[in-house]
């Protein structure tokens, strides 16, 4: 059995040579594959065995000589891709027939049987037909496969994907020589996402409201009450600024000698009166103010059934020179 340096050896035989050299393909495109091959064979000596290997398999589509076949395999055994170096050897030696030297063939042979211990067959079926199958990101063809798929030995990703479905992917681990068999399941095809449907199936209306989350509550603030209580606290603190010199101008009156009666009388009964009308207005003020803090906090009055709010409940506030009346509902 060769040992691996002799497989890679063996591949530099043919590496060497021009395309032209052994392959005499038909059609305008020898010379674009010539010129593929000699790229190829640069590469290869640079190292450059990806590169390599891309350059070799475009000279091959555009003139398929049975030769670059050889090259291929080296190149592929290079990147250690015992599947594609064995294959590519299989289908030179198919290809080339009789017209391959007996000592040739007998080293690719030797080789195979070194590359056969390198390699797994699986055997690949899906839970559907059609199913396009991957190997590390080479497409190996659709389900039901033709034949169990070759591997090289080593930890494989294998991706299944067919349309609609969510695609697969299983990562595997085959050793040379193994024979396995894979199934997988592919998910159910996903149905068509339509727009929301309401009760019965039938498609609920451009801008229903969800019934899985409660209508948020608008609250509104009650601007009436406000206002009355602005207006009143600045009356209560007028009419107090004017019962304040109401009140000094008494007190100048009592101090007056000779005093006039009538006057202080009439000063007296204007500071009582201005005192008076403060205390109710300051008072009005204050409860105008809890009413606007409960109406505010109350929202306005409870939700009806349509989503609209009723109507403030009716307030009336009478102000009297003696007295101060609130009716209304609350």
């Amino acid at each position: 059995m060769k040992t691996p340096r002799a497989l890679a050896l063996c591949a530099a035989i043919v590496l060497s040579a021009p395309l032209g050299a052994f392959a005499q393909p038909a059609g305008d495109k020898t010379e674009e594959a010539d010129a593929r091959f000699r790229r190829g064979v640069e590469l290869y000596n640079e190292v450059d065995y990806g590169a390599a290997l891309t350059e070799f398999r475009r000279a091959y589509e555009l003139a398929p000589a049975y030769q670059v076949l050889y090259n291929i395999a080296g190149t592929c055994y290079q990147l250690k891709d015992y599947a594609c170096a064995l294959r590519a050897f299989e289908r030179y030696l198919a290809d080339g027939g009789e017209r391959i030297p007996g000592g040739r063939r007998a080293e690719v042979e030797r080789d195979i049987a070194v590359l056969r211990s390198r390699v797994a067959t699986v055997e690949i079926s899906t839970s559907a037909p059609d199913v396009e199958i991957s190997v590390d990101g080479v497409p190996a063809g659709k389900t039901p496969l033709p034949e169990p798929l070759l591997m090289s030995a080593g930890r494989r990703r294998i991706a299944a994907e067919a349309p609609g479905r969510p695609a697969v992917l299983r990562v595997v681990d085959v050793a040379g020589g193994d024979h396995a068999r894979l199934t997988i399941e592919l998910p159910e095809a996903r149905a068509p996402q339509g727009p929301a449907e309401g009760a019965g199936g039938a498609p609920a209306p451009l801008g229903a409201p969800r019934m899985d989350r409660a209508p948020r509550q608008q609250r509104s603030v009650p601007v009436f009450p406000w206002l009355a209580t602005g207006a009143l606290a600045a009356g209560a603190a007028a009419t107090g600024i004017l019962a304040l010199g109401a009140s000094g101008d008494l007190d100048a009156e009592l101090d007056r000698y000779p005093g006039d009666a009538r006057a202080v009388e009439r000063a007296r009964a204007r500071s009582e009166a201005l005192a008076l009308t403060t205390d109710l207005l300051a008072g009005a003020a204050v409860l105008a103010g809890g009413i606007s803090i409960y109406l505010t906090v109350a929202g306005a009055g409870p939700e009806r059934g349509d989503g609209e709010r009723a109507s403030s409940p009716p307030v009336r506030l009478t102000i009297a020179p003696a007295s101060l009346e609130l009716a209304g509902s609350f």
